[in-house]
């Protein structure tokens, strides 16, 4: 049997963190073929293999073709994990105030249409907040974001990406700062590992792209029964899931939801590869 992990052009091989799991498909007897998905036919249907999105890392950077490449699997009926609805309803970070009306708990957050800084300014002032993080609607690995307080001015290259999608400020939760944000991995619906994630000195970004450092963790029971709350409003079926969450004294604050291209955090809890592994054995038999 074979899949095809969807990658990107800068990176159009298995990324690292998925290698594990390649290995794990390798030894179940599934070979793993990555090629990036603008190379990737909709509408080969005949004899092709399922196609897993595991690192199609630029999708924010051409959310329209993205889109449109999604719809044409939807169309075609080609398989694909996680499915192309649930990919296409994942881009945008509007889902964020969905979520909010169902009782998930966010942090405090303005969408904002009009973007500048004065329009960033008032935002700030008409909250009350003296610090915030603006980013894109649309975006991954903190594209385009900012920690943001008053009297900061951005640069039009800072706020052309928010300037094509939309925008959303989110106040400061500063429980990021000592106790960093959690991750928790679901394969199948069902919890599978968590790790913590913190930023380095000085910065906000708990991303290893930006020096954050990982490890794994045992989550509480509260995060879990909050994550499971999440993974409740989730129509369909996804393959894998992360929930981001940070933890504060009022309870924990859903900050992401990804169901697109996630890093899964297999180098740091290898055991869990196999537990994907199986999955898509399962959903291939």
């Amino acid at each position: 049997m074979n899949l095809i992990f969807a990658t990107c052009e800068h990176q159009p091989l298995v990324a690292p963190d998925d290698a594990p799991l390649a290995e794990a498909l390798l030894a179940r007897g599934i070979s793993v073929t990555p090629i990036p998905w603008t190379e990737i036919d909709p509408y080969a249907v005949l004899d092709a293999p399922p196609v897993v999105l595991r690192s199609t890392w630029d999708y924010h950077r051409v959310p329209t073709l993205f889109r449109a490449w999604l719809e044409s699997l939807t169309d075609s009926g080609r398989t694909v994990w996680n499915d192309a609805t649930i990919a296409r309803g994942n881009i945008d970070k509007i889902y964020l105030r969905q979520f909010e009306s169902r009782g998930i708990a966010i942090p405090q957050t303005q969408w904002l249409h009009h973007i500048d800084n004065d329009a960033i300014a008032q935002a700030l002032a008409n909250a009350g907040w003296d610090r915030a993080v603006f980013k894109p609607r649309i975006a991954a690995t903190a594209y385009g974001t900012f920690l943001v307080s008053r009297g900061v001015q951005l640069s039009d290259e800072d706020l052309a990406p928010a300037r094509a999608s939309g925008a959303l400020l989110q106040e400061f939760v500063p429980d990021i700062e000592h106790s960093g944000e959690i991750s928790l991995v679901y394969v199948d619906g069902a919890f599978s590992h968590a790790v913590s994630k913190h930023a380095k000195s000085g910065d906000f970004r708990v991303q290893q792209d930006f020096g954050g450092s990982v490890k794994p963790m045992a989550p509480s029971s509260t995060l879990l029964s909050f994550a499971d709350r999440v993974m409740a409003q989730v129509t369909g079926s996804p393959l894998y899931a992360r929930v981001d969450v940070v933890e504060t004294n009022g309870g924990p604050l859903l900050m992401e939801l990804e169901l697109i291209e996630p890093e899964l955090y297999f180098l740091h809890v290898p055991a869990a590869a196999g537990t994907l592994a199986n999955a898509i054995l399962r959903r291939l038999t």
